[in-house]
């Protein structure tokens, strides 16, 4: 009996730390976990013979991990300047991956026969509402083909919503192509995956 009683201390400490361990494990992968994702149209902004690239971009609800916002900037007045205030062709919508690709009716798509790659940066949590005021503010604050265009506005709707992605992780993308931006850039950046066909 005097036996018994140390090897059941010890079996009762043993099942406590590793109800602990699973306790904690659980809380880790349950953490807030966002993601952002660029998506990128190698033909796209086709000047004089050569296309340039536009990008499109996707954030994830970090609460709910089947939920996404996402979006574009389009220059729908197809100049190198809009003025603020003026349709630049900014948009956003909200729904699943599926339904950003398309593969699920009622939601206006990042389509499968438009875009080539995409590729995409974990983050702790995210700020989904601080990321919708900067897309309006991208919407309604015009269009300059250097400084104020898809990648750009694409580039603060993601600070906006992950302070974290500095400058080592998400470079300006002032006067920078998307096409080049989309390999060479984020090629060089913290924490990006490699591109992916989409």
């Amino acid at each position: 009996m005097k036996r018994t009683r140390p090897v059941l201390s010890v079996l009762v400490a043993t099942v406590l730390t590793a109800g602990a361990f699973t306790a904690l494990t659980s809380e880790a992968a349950a953490a807030p976990q966002g993601r952002a994702c660029l998506f990128l149209d190698k033909q796209g902004a086709a000047f004089k013979g050569t296309a340039y690239g536009h990008v499109a971009w996707a954030i994830r609800d970090p609460k709910n991990r089947n939920h996404w916002i996402w979006g574009a900037t389009e220059n729908a007045e197809g100049d190198a300047y809009t003025k603020p205030g003026r349709n630049n062709g900014t948009w956003i919508q909200g729904g699943t991956w599926r339904q950003m690709r398309g593969e699920d009716q009622g939601k206006r798509a990042l389509s499968l026969g438009r875009y080539d790659a995409y590729r995409c940066i974990n983050t702790a949590g995210g700020d989904l509402a601080g990321a919708q005021r900067t897309y309006k503010q991208m919407r309604d604050n015009g269009y300059a083909i250097f400084t104020n265009n898809c990648l750009t506005k694409s580039i603060g709707i993601f600070r906006k919503y992950s302070p974290a992605l500095s400058t080592a992780h998400l470079p300006t993308g002032y006067v920078s192509s998307p096409n080049y931006y989309f390999y060479a850039v984020l090629n060089k950046a913290r924490g990006w995956e490699r591109a992916s066909s989409y």
